[in-house]
């Protein structure tokens, strides 16, 4: 992070925000589904943006591609009334820790200025001044967590850690990810299969639809559409080989053409402000 500002500011770029690779931006709230509309409609004095983020709840353990096959989502406390959360917080957490299994404070973009610094993964510090921040009202950060059953194995493959409810505080801060981390190295691949469905998938039908009517839960169906859009038109292939046959193409983007590949390539993690509708439009189609 602390790289990719140096990186941004010497592009010229107006934003930058961190993003993993289990992540995409919904901009709710904004004409044309625009990310560049969003922020460009942000006051000028305000330094930093904070999209909550809503949490991925799977229907079926046998999901290998989340972006193109997950549609239902967890609302984050943000975006919803108190009552509604606190009173359906126990169909929600359904016997996890917490309300999301993984981590619920969303993440943030931020303009870029003198004096920047990353303040973990998810905000943005300046070392002048306390940045001014707004949190917004419809767009989110869309987190596919755990969306896969491999997901389970993976975090079992990330540390060395005994899988006892002390040693695994030393790999992981969160409590759900300390659980599974203990499940999949303990149990048997049936026992595994079983502790996942009963505690990331969403099978309930009945529980389902009473939380998406409630608002807790919601369908989102843009990013799906978009993503297989991009697969079946070979965008994605395009710009991986273009990318390696050119590696040093996306360092400077001093033209459309560097700047349409990083879009396309969904890689770049700082925007650039500026151009009209008209032709931002095109680039997104």
């Amino acid at each position: 992070m602390e790289m990719a500002i140096v990186m941004a500011r010497e592009a010229g770029m107006d934003w930058i925000i961190h993003l993993d690779t289990d992540e995409l931006i919904h901009p709710a709230g904004a004409r044309e589904y625009s990310l560049r509309r969003l922020l460009l409609d942000v006051p000028d004095n305000v330094d930093m943006v904070i999209f909550p983020n809503y949490e991925s709840s799977v229907e079926r353990d046998d999901i290998k591609d989340p972006f193109t096959e997950v549609s239902m989502f967890k609302k984050n406390y943000d975006h919803l009334p108190k009552d509604t959360y606190f009173g359906l917080y126990k169909e929600a957490t359904r016997g996890n820790p917490n309300y999301f299994l993984t981590y619920g404070n969303g993440k943030s973009a931020a303009r870029v200025q003198e004096h920047m610094r990353p303040n973990g993964a998810h905000r943005w510090h300046n070392y002048m001044k306390s940045p001014n921040e707004i949190k917004l009202e419809e767009a989110a950060i869309l987190h596919y967590t755990y969306t896969k059953f491999s997901d389970l194995t993976s975090r079992r493959d990330r540390c060395g850690c005994k899988p006892t409810k002390e040693d695994v505080k030393r790999c992981f801060i969160l409590e759900f990810d300390r659980l599974a981390f203990i499940i999949a190295s303990t149990a048997t691949e049936q026992e595994m299969r079983n502790w996942y469905r009963e505690h990331v998938v969403w099978t309930d039908k009945d529980t389902n639809l009473k939380l998406l009517r409630k608002g807790v839960l919601t369908r989102i169906y843009a990013p799906m559409a978009i993503i297989r859009g991009l697969k079946e038109s070979g965008i994605f292939i395009d710009a991986v080989t273009s990318a390696k046959a050119h590696p040093k193409a996306n360092i400077g983007l001093e033209n459309n053409e560097s700047i349409h590949t990083n879009v396309t390539a969904a890689q770049s993690t700082t925007l650039k402000e500026g151009g009209n509708d008209n032709s931002q439009a095109t680039a997104r189609k």
